[in-house]
């Protein structure tokens, strides 16, 4: 965040998945997070998104909305979710862009208060 703590901070990065790799399920928080695929085998990159109203916010593999992605396609991952990545293919690596936009000080104090 800015110094005066009005504008969110973010950090933004990538990560690649082996063929039938899988990045585990994990939590944003406060936090947002948006994703690009830049390459996979089409309509073999699996995202998982929790319900965050059942089961604790714990990540249920029942209950999970699931979306099947390709190369081009986002996705958001809005605050106080849980999410998993899995790459279905066989023989071709997926690889995303990430970026995670942190919530201002303010915002995460407000949260606590609540």
């Amino acid at each position: 965040t800015d110094e005066n703590d009005h504008f969110p901070g973010y950090i933004a990065g990538n990560v690649v998945l082996p063929p039938r790799g899988i990045k585990d399920a994990e939590g944003v928080g406060l936090c947002s997070q948006v994703f690009n695929v830049g390459e996979c085998q089409p309509n073999s990159l699996e995202l998982a998104l929790a319900d965050p109203s059942t089961n604790d916010g714990e990540f249920d593999h029942a209950t999970a909305q699931r979306y099947l992605l390709s190369k081009g396609d986002m996705f958001h991952v809005p605050p106080g979710n849980v999410y998993r990545i899995e790459n279905h293919s066989k023989t071709e690596k997926a690889s995303l862009f990430w970026t995670i936009v942190k919530c201002t000080n303010r915002a995460e104090q407000d949260s606590d208060e609540d």
